[in-house]
């Protein structure tokens, strides 16, 4: 199921490679076809202009997903999914749902076969509470420091697709936002696009494929975000992620007062174009997404520690 910003090493964690190797996933690209026709800088404009255009349409799609009003910036977040997850450490299909409070607090509940499982972090303390009712403290137990990692990479995976889909909490001192052009995409990345780069102080690289409509008085607007790509880290060693938000206000989502995408996907591949040769984009995440609410005020005791079961 975007947020403040995070470190670099953070960011090095979420995104496709700038490149997709040769399938039918294939990254929007101005050259992929010729652009729509969406306002560009000329020959001659400089950086200002760029960033500039830039601003501009990253704030009318802020806009557009708050329905003309403000979210601000996300203090919690409760999301239902249908979601098939698959990577290193985990694997699930099934229902999903996911409380976050910030700045550290979530609880993640997994159904399957009509039993749920529960995992919940706070800060730096960890529960799992397994589907037959078994309660295991995570932090300080010898060999669960994998477990805990995990959790609060899911955390962050919460905490990043909140902010895609609000976008406001993005925004802040020294950060810019610089029009690259037009594009269109193929495959998952069917679409026509405006493509705004997204550059912070830490040094963290967002990319966004803006979708856009025809604006009163002429030229474009930009509406929702459906390609969102974060750079990874060669040097590091960790992946890059692209998420594909889709069906944005579909019929069936329930009323609020924000547009949120009914379905996601989530694909990775190593940052370095040449590991990637040997290491295919794989989808990592898959979902249909039942129910978002932001800011609806959720409380701390739904993150309280729930009592161990006896050794």
């Amino acid at each position: 199921m975007p947020r403040t910003d995070v470190s670099p090493a953070r960011c090095a964690r979420v995104l496709l490679a700038v490149l997709l190797p040769m399938c039918s996933i294939r990254a929007a690209t101005a050259a992929d076809a010729p652009p729509p026709p969406a306002p560009a800088p000329s020959p001659a404009a400089g950086l200002e202009d760029t960033l500039t255009l830039g601003a501009r349409f990253f704030d009318q799609a802020i806009a557009w997903v708050a329905r003309g009003g403000s979210l601000g910036r996300a203090v919690d977040v409760y999301a239902h999914l249908d979601a098939k997850w698959d990577l290193e450490d985990n694997h699930h299909e099934g229902e999903q749902a996911v409380w976050f409070l910030a700045p550290d607090k979530m609880r993640n509940e997994m159904a399957f076969m009509g039993r749920v499982s529960t995992k919940i972090l706070s800060g730096d303390r960890a529960w799992v509470v397994t589907s037959n009712g078994a309660v295991k403290r995570v932090h300080g137990t010898p060999g669960a420091e994998v477990e805990l990692k995990q959790m609060k990479e899911d955390m962050l995976r919460i905490q990043d697709l909140t902010a895609f889909m609000t976008l406001e909490g993005l925004k802040g001192p020294g950060i810019q936002f610089e029009y690259q052009g037009a594009s269109r995409g193929s495959g998952v990345y069917a679409g026509d696009w405006l493509k705004v780069a997204r550059r912070s102080p830490d040094g963290r690289k967002i990319t966004f494929w803006l979708a856009y409509e025809a604006a009163p008085g002429g030229g474009v607007s930009a509406t929702w975000p459906g390609v969102v790509r974060i750079d990874g880290d060669a040097a590091t060693g960790l992946w890059t992620e692209d998420w594909i938000l889709q069906e944005w206000d579909a019929p069936r989502a329930k009323p609020r007062p924000f547009r949120y995408p009914s379905r996601l996907q989530a694909w990775r591949s190593h940052p370095d174009p040449k590991m990637a040769k040997d290491n295919p984009p794989k989808r990592f995440l898959t979902a249909v997404v039942d129910d978002l609410d932001i800011n609806a005020g959720i409380g701390p005791d739904r993150f309280e520690p729930p009592p161990e079961t006896p050794r």
